[in-house]
């Protein structure tokens, strides 16, 4: 068990669960603690900080060529969390902003395709002959 912590300790991937968590989870807490001001919450927290880190976090999981399913995990996070368990956001925009998340998150998945790690691989084992 040590030893699988200390290889998820020195992942990137490790880092990137606790941004997500950071930024999903406990900021919200934080802002609904301090009692921030509505306009603050969803502009510089939801929109900047969330939509900036789906953005960042789709194109993270193309580049590091993980699964398709991996685009839900903020999105869920923030709306089940965040927004449903512990209602520190509104239920009225909540689960607007972690749709927009997941479109965010897919929009930068499948925008760039120049690094994918399989685009210059042939699709026939013998590669193209005629028919």
């Amino acid at each position: 068990m040590r030893n699988f912590l200390n290889k998820l300790h020195h992942s990137a991937w490790f880092y990137n669960l606790l941004v997500m968590l950071f930024v999903a989870v406990f900021l919200p807490f934080m802002a609904d603690k301090f009692d921030w001001s509505d306009i603050n919450l969803v502009f510089w927290l939801c929109f900047v900080l969330n939509g900036g880190f789906a953005l960042y976090f789709g194109a993270y999981i193309r580049k590091q060529g993980l699964r398709f399913y991996w685009i839900f995990a903020q999105p869920l996070l923030f709306a089940l969390v965040t927004t449903w368990y512990f209602d520190w956001v509104d239920t009225e925009y909540g689960y607007y902003l972690a749709g927009l998340y997941l479109v965010l998150t897919i929009f930068t998945f499948w925008s760039d395709t120049r690094s994918d790690p399989d685009e210059d691989l042939l699709p026939i084992d013998g590669g193209y002959e005629d028919l």
